[in-house]
């Protein structure tokens, strides 16, 4: 690696600075300050929780320079720049965005004045765990945790309306979890009987994937490279099933069925999940012989205390090194952006931030609810695939492939339109037929998604039995994930960096993409949604992946 100008200032990391400056715990509380932010969604507030049921609270202390780190991922990602490539270490990251130590020390003396342990999460403690029984959770957080059920999931999460801090630890704190933000419960959709969207909806194969994409029989040879999955939920994994799939589906390709390391309390379960299957059975047949993982969080496992899922995945990645670290994750977590808050929206961004700046690729499924429409009759778009700093993956149908009307796509209220996707976002709004009225959307808000798949038809092995109709973007985000990972083994073959971020190098290369230009999404209040376009559109994104042409781009990068 080229030492980057900028490191030159990092400084030593306050690792494990977790009694630091206990000697005043005397001192008094100050005045309270209340959070909110609870938004329901379709969970169902049931009875109080068990006093005596434990919670794992995620203090996600305030960092430090992340215009800095930010200005380190855009060099980084930029194939036009000088420093493409040149990701900072694990360490460099935690370095340069440390909290301020006397923030470390307002939530460490706040967790000892109620006897209460804090473990930095992190090399630099910007996330500290407290592991403590509700009881305990209501009585530092002036809080109310009721139970919560969700009609599509077996999960019952514990979670507050409101909380308080005193003003220190409010003010040295972006998030604290799990408190009021509910997960994001998704589930692939199985087309059956009536519901079908079209004949070409079945029959859908790893090995037709692999040609429409351009793939053939390539497979990973790269020592190193590692992609992975996430699951949140109760999505669990059975190898097993990996292993039916590969028998049935992965003939004539020269790699066998995968050991998948497995990473998380939430991996393995009596059942295994549609979604959980669907993920990791289509990254591996498209990114074959790649070292796989599959990363489970169940926000609630047997002998584990119950955590907010997604910010625990978030924390694991952020404390596992550059050498065990997948460099591709693909993710089908996904929500209406105003149903998380703002403050844990842009932590969240941090923390992709602290990803791609070590050379990680963030792939989100954009969802399945079209343009989506909102109590105001207004479109609504989806988190984290809007998310600035991920990879937002769109969904087709058909061959030739067309938009399929289920896809999310749209433009983000949150965060503004980007750089690297300005030119080709103008184009569409400014040359594309049939465009939705502008009261429904932002036309000047990040747009997404930024890439596509097939979306319909796939056969998933769960629980040994073939299940054909599956569709969703969730089995577009896998697919094209196993097609970088490729591009990442190329790389890695010669002596060559990850892709890492990979939005301003895909915008460069719009013409490597299969462009899709018929179809569009489903609408709202008898608007249609959007259509798909020559170039971008907020549908497939720039197109679905040709494997042979973003070879030859990628090798040709530095």
């Amino acid at each position: 690696r080229r030492p980057y100008p900028g490191y030159l200032f990092l400084r030593k990391s306050p690792m494990l600075l977790p009694f630091l400056a206990l000697g005043v715990l005397a001192a008094a509380e100050q005045p309270r300050v209340s959070i909110g932010g609870y938004s329901p969604g379709q969970w169902t507030r049931t009875g109080r929780a068990d006093p005596s049921a434990k919670l794992e609270l995620l203090f996600m202390i305030k960092q430090t320079n992340v215009d800095k780190l930010e200005a380190i991922l855009e060099l980084v990602s930029d194939p036009r720049s000088p420093e493409y490539g040149n990701h900072l270490t694990n360490e460099e990251v935690h370095a340069l965005i440390a909290p301020k130590p006397e923030d470390i020390s307002a939530v460490q003396r706040f967790l000892a004045r109620y006897g209460v342990t804090g473990v930095s999460m992190t090399p630099n403690s910007d996330i500290v765990s407290a592991v403590v029984s509700v009881e305990k959770a209501e009585e530092m957080l002036g809080a109310e945790y009721h139970n919560h059920a969700h009609p599509s999931s077996e999960h019952v999460a514990m979670r507050t309306k409101t909380f308080t801090l005193p003003g220190d630890v409010a003010a040295a704190v972006d998030v604290v979890g799990p408190t009021t933000s509910l997960p994001s419960v998704t589930k692939p959709l199985v087309y059956t009987g009536n519901n079908r969207v079209g004949a070409d909806n079945l029959g859908v194969s790893a090995k037709k994937l692999r040609s429409l994409y351009s793939v053939g029989s390539t497979v990973g040879k790269a020592q190193g490279n590692r992609h992975a999955v996430t699951g949140f939920l109760k999505q669990h994994f059975h190898p097993v099933d990996l292993k039916m799939f590969w028998n049935l589906e992965m003939g004539g390709v020269d790699a066998k069925s995968p050991k998948v390391k497995q990473v998380g309390d939430g991996v393995t379960g009596a059942t295994a999940g549609v979604e959980a299957e669907l993920d990791i059975e289509y990254i591996n047949a498209l990114g074959a012989n790649i070292e796989s993982e599959f990363w489970g969080f169940s926000g609630a496992s047997p002998d584990n205390p119950q955590n907010e899922p997604f910010l625990k995945w978030l924390q694991v990645v952020s404390n596992t090194s550059d050498q065990e670290v997948p460099l591709i994750f693909s993710t089908s977590y996904g929500e209406g952006e105003t149903t998380t808050t703002l403050d844990t929206a842009q932590r969240t961004n941090t923390e992709f931030i602290k990803a791609g700046s070590r050379g990680i690729s963030l792939l989100f499924a954009s969802g399945d609810s079209g343009a989506g429409c909102s109590a105001e009759k207004k479109f609504i778009p989806n988190w984290p695939a809007g998310s600035p700093y991920v990879t937002g993956v769109g969904g087709t149908t058909g061959v030739p492939e067309r938009a399929v009307g289920l896809a999310s796509g749209g433009f983000c209220n949150r965060w503004g339109r980007q750089s690297w996707q300005a030119d080709a976002v103008s184009t569409y709004l400014s040359t594309a037929a049939n465009i939705p009225d502008q009261k429904f959307f932002n036309q000047s808000g990040r747009a997404f998604p930024d890439i596509a798949a097939q979306a319909t038809g796939f056969t998933v092995v769960a629980n040994m039995i073939p299940v054909p109709g599956v569709a969703g973007t969730s089995c577009a985000s896998p697919t094209a994930s196993g097609v970088f990972a490729l591009l990442n083994d190329l790389r890695l073959a010669a002596g060559k960096s990850s892709l890492g971020f990979l939005n301003p190098f895909i915008y460069q290369n719009m013409d490597k993409f299969n462009d899709i230009t018929e179809g569009g999404n489903s609408g709202c209040d008898g608007e249609e949604g959007f259509p798909a376009a020559k170039g971008w559109d907020p549908v497939t994104g720039v197109g679905t992946p040709n494997y042979e042409k973003l070879a030859q781009a990628v090798l040709a990068l530095p």
